[in-house]
């Protein structure tokens, strides 16, 4: 749900300086289907990413968890020709790798990579897993049993709860909401077998949104291979309505938790969808205001509380056009409400400042990132991907050293200036044993409260 964008943008150009000269290209397989190739001559690897259109976690009807605990199934609970749990064993034996995620809610992603002479063997394991899955009912038990664990141990944690009662403020009784926060004690125990089975009959076709593939592979290659792993799937798209209607209103909460051990606060605000660009001059931004020991929040917090603690600016997504910024952090329960009033302006002067501090500085990190990692085909694939999904063009992961050369003071001022939020619209979410340590706040006593205040 979570989308770390330092660590995507850092990927985002990795071949652009390989010799034999990486290129882009929008391609059509031989069986009709469209995908976009970045040729990189000198690499033996193949990277192959597919995104796959998805509307279950907008729909009312539908086992939110069932994306979660499917998508580790496909591959774990065998296929036709391969026993339940065998994959892993055999991609490591090719020395091969693969992996299927819920993008964001809005696409199930599908990622390989793979030794080009083990091109072969690796497409007929994908293939055959993508095609006729087995779905084993002992893997099934097995993995939701574990994920389900993890999220009940994840939800005994303030800092969870917080962001629980932020969705429900935000998206309310919406079905998003409940496939963000898995917060049904029943959700995980009731998903089956023909539940995701259904799931995958309508997820996997051969007209997904996207196709990526990188490495020293050639068109006629890679649309065969293309062609072999999507073999067997319908070829049908469903019709999606991804629709759901957030409620981003100010509003100051304080969920009581007298058994919290630890205050949590966070602010929430949204931020232009990635598709709209801008993302460079959004991480700088975000870097310089809570990120390490001298950014602006974490030196606010430092030298006019001189407290022990720090606090953190990052980015999020719940969907892809939904987009978050959140600054965070654990305080002392007594100064809850000192500490929101620093943050608010700390934000506010950091705005308002409208430049950073030794720009050229701070791009250095990235250039560094960007020129580094050029034999990284899978990194690469996934980077095009995104940005595909996004509506860029074809080869935009090649070119983000230019993009990051036109990143400039007057841009980085415009970005904060018009898309940042204004210190007063953030939502205010804090947990804490102290019921009155924020005065004046909407005081709750379970996440599903907050969608009253």
């Amino acid at each position: 749900m979570i989308r770390i964008l330092f660590a995507l943008l850092a990927l985002l150009t990795l071949n652009a300086c390989q010799q034999g000269g990486p290129t882009a290209s929008t391609e059509t397989s031989p069986g009709g289907i469209e995908y976009t190739l970045i040729q990189l001559p000198e690499q033996e690897d193949v990277a192959i990413h597919i995104a796959w259109p998805t509307d279950w976690s907008y729909r009312d009807g539908t086992n939110k968890a069932v994306p979660i605990v499917g998508t580790d199934l496909i591959l774990a609970g065998g296929a036709e020709g391969y026993p339940a749990g065998d994959v892993i064993e055999q991609f490591a034996d090719l020395n091969s790798e693969g992996d299927i995620y819920a993008g964001l809610n809005d696409h199930i992603i599908g990622e390989l990579a793979f030794e080009r002479t083990m091109l072969d063997d690796t497409i007929a394991i994908a293939n055959a897993h993508l095609r006729a899955p087995t779905l084993d009912p002992v893997w099934l038990d097995r993995i939701r049993d574990s994920i389900a664990q993890n999220m009940a141990e994840a939800q005994t944690h303030p800092r969870h709860a917080g962001f629980d009662a932020g969705r429900w403020a935000i998206f309310k009784d919406q079905p998003l909401r409940m496939a963000l926060s898995l917060d049904d004690p029943d959700v995980f125990e009731t998903v089956t077998q023909d539940d995701i089975a259904a799931w995958h009959a309508e997820t996997f076709t051969r007209q997904p949104d996207a196709i990526v593939v990188v490495g020293g592979i050639g068109a006629q290659m890679a649309g065969e291979t293309v062609d072999r792993l999507l073999e067997g799937l319908p070829d049908t798209r469903p019709t999606l309505s991804p629709e759901v209607t957030p409620d981003f209103a100010p509003r100051r909460i304080l969920l009581h938790d007298p058994a919290a051990t630890v205050t949590n606060i966070a602010f929430i605000a949204p931020l232009p969808p990635t598709e709209a660009g801008k993302e460079l001059e959004d991480l700088l931004l975000l870097n310089a205001l809570g990120s390490g020991d001298q950014s602006v929040l974490f030196n606010a917090v430092r030298t006019e509380l001189r407290a022990s603690y720090g606090f953190s600016a990052d980015v999020a997504n719940y969907t892809r056009v939904h987009r978050i910024m959140v600054m965070s952090g654990e305080v002392e329960t007594a100064r809850l409400a000192d500490v929101e009033r620093v943050v608010r302006e700390a934000y506010d002067g950091f705005q308002k400042a409208g430049t950073l501090e030794e720009l050229a500085e701070r791009k250095a990190p990235f250039e560094h990132s960007f020129t580094e990692l050029p034999n990284f085909v899978a990194d690469q694939a996934r980077s095009e991907l995104q940005s595909r999904l996004d509506g860029f063009e074809v080869g935009r992961s090649l070119a983000l050293l230019d993009e990051l050369a036109a990143v400039t003071d007057d841009t980085v001022n415009q970005r904060l200036q018009n898309d940042f939020p204004p210190a007063d619209t953030f939502i205010v979410i804090a947990v804490s044993p102290d019921r009155d340590a924020l005065p004046g706040a909407c005081i709750i006593t379970t996440p599903r409260d907050a969608a009253e205040c």
